[in-house]
């Protein structure tokens, strides 16, 4: 048990989380989820729409899967929307997914992180459809819970998601203040502050996504890491980072 507490605090220390605070305690977006329960399932999902005005982009969004049971599943998502609003003079948003397996027994471990940064000369909100789309999207992720799947089935029920929050970005946004009611952040409520009123040009940063997954062969103590490269400039910038996948078999 001490060990896995130093695991634990590692952990936490590598990611600048705190284990067991409230995600709304800190400005970065994260699911953790964590399960020592035989035969359970845990399923942890965050989802946020930021607005940023300041000269510095630094938002982090981590998915964080630990297991250390049998025949259990667990798994982590986490998805950030960053909306700046402005010309920032350091931009380094960091996306990462981490899943650990920790003396499990046929357990299925996952976490997938997606980060998308949009980059307007003003403040931009979402339509109404958008906001309603990106709902529905919310939904049908969280209905994976009860799906009972396995990590590669997740990853493939996940990818057509994720492409209908790229069509809103590409298509539901528009320059000018946010109206009340208009940002929908229901499963991580932390936005900055009301933007002022000037109209703006956007771009579009893909920061991710990064998942990583263990499967159910027999009994593994290892850990895999994905995390996309942050990057700091002096002016507007618009960067790619390849999505990944890794996935880590034992056998008995």
């Amino acid at each position: 048990m001490r060990r896995l507490t130093t695991i634990l605090a590692a952990l936490a220390l590598a990611l600048g989380l705190a284990v067991g605070a409230p995600a709304a305690a800190h400005a970065d977006n994260s699911a953790i989820a964590i399960n020592t329960k035989d035969g359970s399932s845990v399923f942890k999902f965050a989802f946020a729409i930021r607005h940023v005005m300041s000269p510095i982009v630094d938002e982090t969004n981590s998915a964080v899967s630990f297991a250390s049971c049998t025949d259990c599943r667990t798994t982590a998502i986490a998805i950030e929307i960053v909306l700046v609003e402005g010309n920032p003079t350091i931009f380094t948003p960091t996306n990462q997914a981490i899943a650990i397996n920790y003396q499990c027994t046929l357990c299925n471990t996952f976490a997938s992180a997606y980060q998308f940064v949009v980059q307007g000369s003003g403040p931009m909100h979402f339509t109404h459809d958008a906001l309603r789309e990106l709902h529905s999207v919310r939904k049908a992720i969280r209905e994976l819970e009860d799906q009972n799947l396995d990590p590669f089935q997740l990853q493939a029920a996940l990818d057509p998601l994720i492409a209908r929050i790229q069509n809103v970005l590409a298509t539901g946004l528009v320059s000018g203040p946010i109206d009340e009611g208009d940002n929908d952040n229901q499963d991580n409520p932390s936005n900055g502050p009301r933007p002022p009123n000037q109209p703006g040009e956007t771009s579009s940063t893909t920061t991710g996504p990064g998942a990583t997954a263990t499967v159910p062969q027999g009994t593994t103590t290892g850990t895999v890491t994905t995390e996309s490269t942050p990057t700091t400039t002096t002016g507007p910038t618009t960067t790619d980072t390849t999505p990944t996948t890794t996935t880590t078999t034992t056998t008995p």
